[in-house]
């Protein structure tokens, strides 16, 4: 079975419509409905033949439902949507911080998926890590690995605590890339640089660098040391940053989304 079937997408927020557009490029035939609950792709997502609807049908069925709602408004989605438990022949929850066995007791079905994706899925380059329920059949465990090869590369897990350490690493990495990016274009803006000639300095800088660090044999602390020179101007930058722990702080940082993901998981 291929995934150009259905696919149901309840809440397309940025990581709901990252995911569609990802699939929709990477297998245009495909069969999407989206609920769009805040309505902010709903014409984007129509123009790409996405079937928007306002609300989970009563009778209705998914080989996949992608849960992509905010992590607090779950239970009382499904609460108020019994129906959910019968939409799909396998869920796929992305929100942070909900477990495996609060999604398989709120939505009455062995047939879950935890996965953690990012927004770089809209591109197909997106990384996705995936956790299965126990119970989860061979069949519908390939039919989600499929759909997520789609989308990027993705690794599976058994240890569910290495999923919100995924939330905060995987999930939060192209904010913390694009963080650092923006600090790239300011700097070149400030040197005198016009706008779109900074952001495609840095842009494929960043895309030359991740080629390189995917190549590459060794560690990213030993590419870094291949573009320094004794006493250059690149040693003179990352001395500085060590000198400001810049490696502790960005390490931290994760820490903390890590420690957020399991506090929204946490039953009020």
């Amino acid at each position: 079975m291929t995934i150009a079937k259905d696919v149901s997408i309840i809440g397309a927020g940025h990581m709901g419509y990252a995911i569609a557009t990802g699939l929709i490029q990477s297998s245009p035939n495909i069969s999407i409905a989206a609920i769009d609950l805040n309505h902010v792709h709903d014409k984007e997502m129509e123009d790409m033949g996405i079937h928007v609807i306002n609300s989970l049908p009563e009778h209705s069925a998914s080989k996949v439902m992608i849960l992509a709602i905010p992590p607090q408004a779950f239970i009382k989605f499904a609460e108020i949507n019994s129906q959910i438990k019968h939409h799909a022949e396998i869920t796929v929850s992305v929100m942070a911080g909900i477990n495996l066995s609060d999604l398989v007791g709120h939505l009455k079905t062995s047939q879950v998926c935890r996965a953690i994706p990012n927004l770089s899925c809209a591109v197909n380059d997106g990384m996705s890590v995936l956790m299965y329920a126990p119970r989860t059949t061979q069949k519908n465990r390939r039919v989600v690995n499929e759909l997520f090869s789609k989308l990027g590369s993705f690794l599976i897990v058994e240890e569910e605590n290495l999923i919100d350490d995924a939330t905060a690493l995987v999930g939060g990495g192209p904010a913390y890339v694009s963080y650092f990016a923006q600090a790239l274009i300011e700097y070149a803006l400030m040197a005198g640089f016009d706008k779109p000639d900074a952001y495609s300095m840095v842009a494929q800088t960043l895309r030359g660098s991740s080629a390189l660090l995917e190549s590459y044999k060794e560690s990213p602390a030993k590419m870094c040391e291949n573009v320094m020179t004794p006493n250059g101007t690149t040693e003179k930058a990352i001395s500085f940053f060590k000198e400001k722990k810049v490696q502790a702080i960005i390490m931290d940082g994760l820490k903390y989304a890590c420690a957020r993901s399991r506090e929204l998981g946490r039953r009020p």
